[in-house]
């Protein structure tokens, strides 16, 4: 199936009814060029569209490819080579239970489609996988900061990615790695009951000097039914630079069962109330679907939904929400399964 048209397809129904100019912003051509750039083998990626909450409309695109697709190819990105092939590479020869998706994370909102940001999405706590794909990636540099930052942080928390990101100052003076970590049920329980956990665990990694008003940000956060995330940019050292975000997860089933669909609500009114967010969040509903396309005779099950937002805090700047609209394509095989 013609990955492009499929692609047009998706977003023509993410952005229709008026969204386009008030989530995308006129990001969208620069988008489709990093699309097409990022692919690989025959799969269609895995797409999430990163779109601001207030503030001037814009979007960033990040395209992930999953480790089943290119498991032992010799595959390439269509628009790179480089270190970003080296990724591939690499990524395809992990073990299975090792690694599940890489991604490439573009600035589409600063029409930059050359130089991707790569991550790898982990699976499993081995602490050889991530440093290996540092090796690969052309970060050799960041591999000792990661590590003490991992070695550093709470038992409970889990580094479900690892990443780099070329244009945003990992450079000669200032590199850092990104790190995401799932905190897991317990903290999150703490956290929501207690600020000065919240603080502590902080402070562990590097982030000793942390606002109470940032404290009081994830506290809330941490207060919803929804799985919390927390991001951080290490540095050589291992300890967080003063930035950090907090985001909580959501399933497709979220946006239409009552009960979750009202603490997305509840959430939505927070960040209204804060400041952080205007009336799209209205829209994001509007986002969700589920639908079949048939082109040249092929069917594929086409779906969107935002799977995440994302709070971020850097020192001397207002705190801003992000959203994350997740799409698919399944695409049916003719004796009736179905593939990626």
């Amino acid at each position: 199936m013609n990955r492009m048209k499929m692609y047009d397809i998706i977003y023509a129904l993410a952005a229709s009814e008026g969204r386009e100019a008030a989530l995308f912003g006129n990001c969208g051509p620069a988008a489709r060029e990093a699309f097409a750039r990022s692919l690989t083998g025959g799969a269609f990626p895995e797409l999430w569209f990163e779109v601001p909450l207030a503030g001037e409309p814009w979007m960033d695109l990040h395209s992930l490819v999953s480790h089943e697709d290119v498991a032992g190819a010799q595959a390439a990105y269509a628009g790179h080579g480089g270190a970003y092939a080296d990724a591939l590479s690499w990524f395809a020869g992990q073990a299975p239970g090792k690694v599940r998706q890489l991604a490439l994370s573009y600035d589409t909102h600063a029409g930059d489609v050359d130089r991707p940001a790569v991550q790898a999405l982990l699976d499993g706590r081995d602490i050889s996988v991530p440093l290996s794909f540092l090796e690969a990636a052309g970060r050799p540099d960041l591999r000792a900061g990661y590590r003490t930052f991992v070695e550093a942080m709470p038992a409970e928390w889990y580094a479900c990615y690892v990443g780099v990101f070329p244009q945003r100052g990992n450079g000669i003076d200032t590199p850092w790695v990104r790190v995401e970590c799932i905190v897991g049920d317990r903290c999150q329980g703490a956290y929501a009951r207690d600020a000065g956990e919240i603080r502590s665990h902080l402070a562990q990694v590097g982030l000793a000097g942390i606002g109470d008003g940032t404290v009081s940000d994830i506290q809330e956060l941490a207060r919803s039914p929804f799985p919390l995330e927390l991001q951080f940019n290490a540095g050589t050292g291992g300890a967080a630079l003063p930035a950090v975000s907090a985001s909580v997860r959501f399933q497709p089933g979220d946006w239409t069962e009552p009960g979750r669909r009202d603490e997305i609500g509840r959430l939505a009114r927070w960040m209204r109330g804060r400041g952080l967010a205007d009336d799209r969040c209205n829209l994001l509903p509007q986002t969700v679907f589920a639908k079949r396309a048939t082109l040249g005779g092929e069917s594929a099950s086409l779906s969107c939904f935002p799977a995440f937002v994302k709070l971020r805090w850097s020192e001397g700047a207002p705190p801003d929400a992000k959203a994350y609209l997740l799409a698919r394509v399944q695409q049916s095989d003719p004796e009736g399964g179905n593939r990626g």
